[in-house]
């Protein structure tokens, strides 16, 4: 799904990436000179506490945002300055976001959610070409048979899927996840770990972690860590945790038919 950038670059690269805030007379420096490199294919976990900076980071690298100083590479290209309508375009062809609060439509179903950016891509599809993509994602994510179940009749976990085949129905190069089992048990949490080291693995898809749970960045290849708007360690995971050997090792589940 994804491609290597030409001429050997990383497929993400910041140069003293600065962001500061002003809040009434006091300015807040979010990010303090971060620089980076992110290989395309790599799973990537930041990790920080409340007020680090890694919100701040992914927002810049999803193109939600601009830096107030320092540069921004995507694909050898700096884009850094791009205003709102390039970063619009570039953020739609390129990534794909899960967040903790699932962000769904609530009176449209999961077949109808996962859709929705179809609608904005600027390629005209019949209606029976989007039904068929989200179908068709929502089977990867093991939601196939609730694909007409408003996210009210959802558990968290089975949302949050939704929410992945929403993330990939524009086929991104990178997933940006922003706290993508901060609302689930731990069971699902793995559930949904898995979905996303498969996505790594077998599609090449970047990930991209934001998370202060040490235990789940240690799912990623490599971890990052954020203080004070700065970056304070940068690791490889030597253990890895596999998130599909823990599911099958896990005891089965009771059936749900009474819920």
């Amino acid at each position: 799904m994804s491609t290597a950038p030409a001429s050997g670059e990383p497929l993400i690269r910041v140069v003293d990436l600065r962001k500061s805030y002003v809040l009434g007379d006091v300015t807040v420096h979010a990010l303090r000179g971060v620089d980076m490199e992110i290989g395309a294919g790599s799973f990537v976990a930041i990790v920080g506490a409340s007020g680090s900076g890694k919100s701040t980071f992914m927002n810049i690298l999803g193109l939600l945002d601009r830096p107030s100083g320092g540069r921004y590479f995507l694909e050898g290209q700096d884009v850094s300055g791009f205003d709102r309508d390039r970063r619009a375009i570039l953020r739609n062809r390129k990534i794909g976001f899960v967040f903790q609060n699932f962000n769904l439509l609530p009176r449209t179903s999961a077949l109808e959610n996962v859709e929705l950016p179809l609608l904005y891509d600027g390629h005209a599809r019949s209606g029976e070409d989007r039904h068929r993509k989200a179908l068709g994602l929502l089977q990867a994510v093991g939601l196939g048979e609730r694909a007409h179940h408003t996210p009210n009749q959802l558990s968290g976990g089975q949302q949050q899927r939704v929410a992945i085949a929403r993330a990939l129905v524009n086929d991104p190069e990178i997933l940006l996840a922003d706290e993508p089992t901060g609302n689930l048990d731990s069971r699902t949490s793995v559930e949904i770990m898995e979905i996303l080291q498969r996505l790594n693995r077998e599609k090449r898809i970047t990930i991209i972690l934001i998370t202060h749970e040490h235990d789940i960045a240690e799912y990623g290849q490599r971890v990052v860590a954020f203080r004070d708007g700065r970056v304070v360690s940068d690791r490889a995971v030597e253990s890895r945790r596999d998130a599909a050997a823990e599911l099958a090792a896990l005891p089965a589940l009771q059936e749900e038919a009474a819920v």
